[in-house]
């Protein structure tokens, strides 16, 4: 059984490599680009993961998303992810604020990417899906997953 996962990612390319990542290792997602889409969705279907980006600027900021999410006593247990690619320049020097800002507000993992490394995100997320639902990745018997050139 496969985890189902919620992306809300402003651009397209962010989007499309977190929801391929996800779905290679067997995980069912789906996509939105705005807060708006995304709440319209978990009013109606249950998800075990939100991955969310932190910089997405269409009718609110992440921190009101987030507060929507974990104020709502049917979706508070379900982990919440911030994630930031490729974040600009002064994001870079805000981080650590909007870290403890998310985590005080329930977030489980705030991830930040200069360039989106599959493996180390997989890696990131892999203990917020529930243990039924990680698949035969998380356990060393999937295929490989691409690692970009990165090494850790």
């Amino acid at each position: 059984m496969a985890a189902n996962v919620l992306v809300t990612m402003e651009h397209e390319k962010e989007r499309d490599q977190i929801a391929a990542c996800l779905e290679r290792v067997g995980h069912g997602v789906v996509k939105v680009d705005t807060f708006h889409n995304a709440m319209e969705i978990l009013r109606n279907t249950d998800f075990d993961l939100i991955v969310s980006d932190v910089h997405l600027q269409n009718g609110g900021s992440v921190f009101d998303f987030l507060r929507w999410v974990k104020g709502d006593p049917h979706m508070q247990a379900t982990p919440f992810v911030c994630f930031s690619a490729e974040p600009p320049e002064v994001g870079k020097y805000l981080a650590d604020g909007v870290r403890t800002a998310a985590r005080s507000l329930g977030a489980a993992r705030y991830i930040s990417m200069v360039k989106f490394d599959e493996k180390l995100f997989l890696h990131e997320i892999e203990w917020l899906i529930p243990e039924e639902k990680v698949g035969s990745f998380y356990s060393g018997t999937g295929p490989p997953v691409p690692t970009n050139g990165a090494e850790h």
